[in-house]
């Protein structure tokens, strides 16, 4: 990893993250909604959220410590079936740090083009990435590319 990409994901983990919306229309980004972006991804991490109700109750952004419920460990959680698996991707968008949570199908096309490139070993933090928002009719789903 660069030293950039290292200054700026330890800035991004000690400043307040802004959660990126997804939405089938696209990317939320302040009062703009873009259906695609070029973005530089900082890092990445497993995730699980607990939702009760549709609001998240309980959050892990290393997939094994809750941030919500410091007493709280992911592997012997008695909610842990409940909880919904997630990709955290730490990325920056026109120079601006986010934090997006991906579901199933988001997750799988971010593992896969992040399996794909380290296949070719070309790290993650180096290149610039395309992200392209599906609409799915009820949801978003992002597709990851490189940006050309």
């Amino acid at each position: 990893m660069n030293p950039p990409a290292r200054l700026l994901r330890n800035l991004l983990h000690r400043s307040t993250a802004r959660y990126l919306t997804v939405s089938a229309k696209g990317l939320h980004l302040g009062r703009a909604v873009n259906p695609t972006a070029v973005v530089r991804i900082l890092g990445f991490s497993p995730a699980r959220t607990l939702y009760r109700a549709r609001r998240p109750v309980c959050r892990s952004l290393d997939g094994a410590i809750s941030v919500t419920h410091a007493d709280r460990r992911c592997e012997s959680c008695a909610f842990q079936k409940e909880c919904t698996g997630q990709v955290r991707v730490d990325l920056l968008i026109a120079g601006r740090p986010y934090r997006v949570l991906l579901a199933y199908t988001s997750a799988k096309n971010f593992l896969i083009y992040e399996t794909e490139l380290r296949a070719e070993n070309i790290p993650i933090e180096d290149i610039e990435h395309r992200l392209d928002v599906i609409d799915r009719g009820h949801f978003g789903e992002l597709r990851f590319t490189r940006a050309v």
